[in-house]
């Protein structure tokens, strides 16, 4: 079944995202656009969606962003290697996110909004994945597998330097997502799971590194992906859970109001053939992008923060992964 180690490297990308390359059809011709509607992603203005996609060259995923309602798409990277897990800053001048082009493990880089600019942060002998930003925009926390192959959650400061591990337990630590208020790290662990390695939702407090976790999925079921609400009340996130019918997953995306625990799921539920996952909120919290797998492809698609007004984005017969959308 889907594990979290599976997606550490070219999948911060989200490996039950991708379906067999010899059935999915090829892509049709580069719908990506350049020019000055790029803007940056401030205030509660909904402006840009980043996600990943092959559609330019199967096999081979680089960064694009489009407006809310799925126009304007334009490419931001070209390497001849995978580059994924985007993040906005919060200022929306900034992208962080993950690329083999020098580096088979991954390694974390930032870039302007417009693609210009591209640096590298990490250089560790593991592999370094799922970049979230600070509030102030001065740190990032991310997955790293540099002192433990399950990996841990890291800070560093926005220039690579300054690298500190805030989570040191057996098992994986992995997508972390930073609080609004910059107080807290949400992750997913499989540090309390079976042997099976299942995870659930933990936060990390920054200031004495306390952990907590917030949810008991069964065996078989996996919790990822969070994504933290801007009003700090709220956390989305998707569950994968392994049916044991040859092999076939199934992906729900849900909410988990911090306080009381009290949990929502938001799409198809179980026993459907779509798979729904990734969640990211819009600034101002009253929707989320997400990608759906339907029909053997993946695209993105954006709904309402209760699941109603669910709108599809990408159609393009590549595959469309790992939505991020500016709090």
């Amino acid at each position: 079944m889907f594990r979290i180690q599976r997606t550490l490297i070219v999948l911060g990308l989200l490996s039950t995202a991708a379906c067999d390359d010899a059935t999915r059809p090829l892509p049709t011709a580069p719908n990506a656009t350049s020019g000055p509607s790029l803007g940056t992603n401030v205030g509660g203005n909904n402006r840009r969606i980043l996600f990943v996609s092959d559609r330019d060259a199967p096999g081979n995923f680089e960064i694009y962003s489009m407006n809310p309602d799925g126009s304007g798409v334009s490419r931001l990277t070209n390497s001849p290697e995978h580059d994924v897990a985007p993040a906005w800053s919060p200022d929306g001048k900034r992208i962080a996110f993950v690329s083999l082009r020098h580096d088979s493990f991954g390694e974390i880089y930032v870039m302007n909004a417009d693609g210009s600019g591209v640096r590298r942060l990490t250089e560790s002998g593991g592999i370094d994945t799922s970049p979230t930003w600070s509030k102030d925009g001065k740190r990032i926390a991310f997955v790293s597998m540099r002192n433990d192959p399950f990996g841990d959650i890291y800070t560093m400061n926005d220039d690579g330097s300054g690298v500190s591990r805030v989570t040191d337990a057996a098992g994986t630590d992995a997508d972390p997502s930073w609080s609004p208020d910059g107080k807290q790290i949400a992750f997913v662990s499989a540090r309390d799971g079976a042997s099976d390695q299942t995870t659930d939702l933990y936060v990390v407090t920054l200031d004495g590194l306390q952990v907590t976790r917030l949810t008991n999925e069964s065996v078989d079921t996996d919790v990822r992906e969070p994504s933290w609400a801007p009003g700090g009340k709220q956390i989305a996130y998707s569950t994968a859970f392994d049916s044991g019918d040859d092999n076939i997953l199934t992906s729900d995306v849900f909410v988990i109001n911090i306080d009381d625990r009290q949990i929502s799921r938001l799409t198809d539920g179980p026993g459907t053939a779509v798979q729904d996952l990734a969640p990211s909120w819009s600034p101002d919290g009253k929707q989320l992008a997400f990608i759906s797998i339907r029909g053997g492809n993946s695209d993105i698609f954006t709904m309402n923060a209760d699941g109603t007004g669910v709108t599809r984005l990408t159609t393009s017969a590549a595959l469309d992964i790992s939505p991020a959308w500016n709090r």
